[in-house]
């Protein structure tokens, strides 16, 4: 028999039979062993193939007077008219053709998107209802079938939206990668890249699946690197991933290879490892574990549940029971709160007899008042939600696609600002030991440290101190972490230091605040030499290396002063864009006396913080890919979910 193989070395793809071109563009692209070149020709072979771009293509051409055809008399002749007859049949009956095969591409692209954007199972479409259906409402469509959709058309306007995507990329400067990776049920091995631009457009750019590949930081390095030569590597400015080992390594030998390029690691998983952290002290386990059991035992129980939401519904309390889930950030904090809201609720009825908790697996006296089980229990769940509170409700703001670098740096502060103002009262008043306050002050100072001070670049304070309302802020005159101790340096210490070694290049002393000026400072002349070695914006190839490096030390002076052009006020309420900091400096990008300046606080406040849209669409593959279609492949998913973001974005598609 006849077999037909994919050309790239070391790729083990075949297929029995004749070769037919649907399957094998299906394959090519997504193979990553055919190499680049081969790979972009079968994506824009198969995109030019997609139902979207021939429906967004298709105009009328009715045209009563087609050119070439001669103008017959008043009175044809018995040979004229049997002429005219007969072509005005193949006229009509090639209209007619065209006009079927128009309805059913504009058709199957309607289902197509109804498919991917609703989660349809694809074998709907053959099934005896749905051809019923089409009979009875349109007779003129032969429905189309499963195969086709999934090996041809979802493909296919999966290509031709990449090939969008990318030919927007290209346009745009100050783009951040992130990435993440997953597995689905068949099991398959799956790595998500995603590319959000300034004003946080985000797109699902590629989905790569290998299950057969170690996933080792040069693997990662390697897939993201060809990611972004395709669009330009000059056009990234920033990358972002949780903080394993090898997601964190790619994203460092990346930074290392691509100058101008920040390294951040994703601030909502540090945040939720801190809470993680937190959740796992030893004097919490016992609550921890008595948490879990209440919420499920009144989650399974359908009497329980029932009584509890109409008890909760008599109170005022909207809020019901959460599970601890494995994929919500800081989800032990979640569920206690909602256990925190329904305690009191719950021990009404079991003092009134309304449940009985006869097959509880927890003490039942947890539920019952006046007993000291019951208020340990509840002294050890205030005491958790007190802690994590500032921690929790953070993430779930810095969980924002708006968030930015200066967002990251405020909201730490306020949580080691609020712990500390927690700490200071009495253990009487809060019930929290001296003993805990240092075990989670150890965690929150390490974790602060880990993202604050010891990151890799010092992109959230500086971004903090770009911002135009907090450039003079007090709070930038003391130790910014109040639960750490630090002993500053008097100023008067640094000039004299300053005046016995003769530096002058250091301007620190002249800043209104200089410890905060010369730490911004030293980070914005490391941004500006990567600027210059990358050699790519058009004010560095203009300006040279050291009329740039002059113009940054004058206009940062004169920034952290208020001084012209820095001195128009900030109007947040009156942005367009929601994103007031961002467009300050853009209206000063072209100033004479502000660009250089203006160009990396623009970079800083284009960038995006988190890897969110990996979360997002990890619990799109979680929709999809249930427990009944265990079968699907990473390649569909991919595919399907792609175009389901797309058109959900409802972005202008220009064909």
């Amino acid at each position: 028999g006849h077999f037909y193989r994919c050309v790239g070395e070391g790729c083990d793809w075949f297929k029995a039979g004749h070769p037919q071109s649907k399957r094998l563009l299906r394959h090519s692209t997504r193979c990553r062993k055919l190499g680049s070149e081969l790979r972009a020709k079968a994506i824009k072979w198969s995109a030019s193939e997609s139902l979207g771009a021939k429906v967004g293509k298709r105009k009328s051409k009715s045209d009563p007077h087609p050119a070439g055809t001669e103008q017959v008399s008043e009175t044809p002749s018995a040979s004229e008219i049997q002429a005219l007859h007969t072509l005005a049949t193949i006229s009509h009956n090639s209209t007619v053709a065209l006009g079927r095969e128009e309805l059913r591409q504009r058709i199957d692209f309607r289902i197509m998107k109804l498919v991917c954007i609703r989660n349809i199972v694809p074998s709907v479409v053959d099934s005896k209802e749905w051809k019923d259906m089409w009979h009875d409402g349109n007779a003129k469509y032969q429905p189309t079938s499963s195969s086709t959709f999934i090996n041809s058309h979802i493909p296919a306007e999966a290509a031709q939206i990449r090939t969008l995507q990318v030919e927007l990329l290209k346009k745009l400067i100050n783009l951040t990668l992130t990435y993440d990776g997953g597995t689905i049920n068949r099991p398959q091995s799956v790595y998500t890249i995603h590319i959000t631009t300034p004003d946080r457009r985000v797109y699902f750019i590629d989905g790569d699946e290998c299950s057969k590949e170690r996933h080792t930081a040069e693997y990662l390095e390697k897939l993201i690197f060809e990611m972004m030569s395709e669009i330009g590597i000059e056009r990234f400015s920033g990358i972002c991933s949780d903080n394993t080992g090898n997601t964190r390594k790619a994203r460092e030998l990346l930074a290392k290879s691509i100058p101008g390029l920040i390294n951040m690691l994703d601030c909502c998983h540090h945040l939720h490892n801190t809470s993680k952290d937190i959740t796992n002290l030893s004097d919490f386990k016992t609550m921890i574990s008595n948490l879990r059991k209440i919420v499920k035992y009144f989650r399974k129980s359908p009497l329980a549940a029932a009584l509890l939401t109409d008890a909760r519904m008599e109170e005022g309390i909207a809020r019901g029971l959460q599970s601890v889930g494995r994929t919500r950030f800081a989800t032990f904090y979640w569920s206690a709160e909602s256990l925190k809201l329904s305690l009191p609720v719950m021990r009404q009825l079991v003092s009134s007899g309304k449940i009985s908790l006869k097959n509880a697996t927890f003490d039942t006296a947890l539920l019952q008042g006046g007993n000291m089980a019951s208020m340990s229990f509840e002294r050890d769940l205030f005491m958790y939600t007190t802690i994590l509170t500032p921690i929790a409700r953070s993430l779930k703001a810095l969980e924002s696609t708006d968030a930015t670098a200066a967002d990251v740096f405020v909201f730490w502060l306020g949580i080691v600002s609020t712990l500390d103002d927690l700490f200071q009262r009495p253990e009487f008043e809060t019930g929290i030991s001296q003993s805990l306050i240092k075990k989670v002050t150890t965690i929150v100072n390490t974790r602060y440290k880990e993202i604050i001070d010891s990151t890799p670049t010092d992109v959230y304070f500086t971004a903090f101190f770009l911002h135009p309302k907090h450039s003079r802020s007090d709070i930038l005159r003391k130790p910014v972490n109040p639960l750490a101790n630090v002993i500053i340096i008097p100023s008067a210490r640094a000039r004299g230091k300053q005046k016995a070694t003769g530096d002058k290049g250091d301007d620190s002393e002249n800043a209104p605040i200089p410890r905060a000026y010369r730490r911004a400072k030293e980070y914005l002349k490391r941004q500006l030499q990567e600027e210059i070695v990358r050699n790519a914006h058009p004010l560095i190839k203009k300006l040279g290396e050291a009329r740039a490096a002059e113009e940054l030390r004058a206009q940062l002076m004169a920034y952290a002063h208020g001084q012209y052009p820095f001195d128009t006020p900030l109007e947040e309420t009156e942005s367009e864009s929601g994103r007031p900091v961002l467009e300050w400096w853009q209206n000063l990008e072209s100033h004479a006396h502000a660009r250089v300046l203006a160009m990396l606080a623009i970079k800083l406040y284009s960038i995006a913080i988190n890897s969110m849209a990996d979360e997002r669409t990890a619990s799109n593959f979680t929709w999809f890919n249930s427990s009944l279609r265990n079968r699907q492949q990473v390649g569909t998913l991919v595919d399907m979910i792609q175009v389901r973001q797309w058109y959900l974005a409802k972005v202008q598609l220009q064909y």
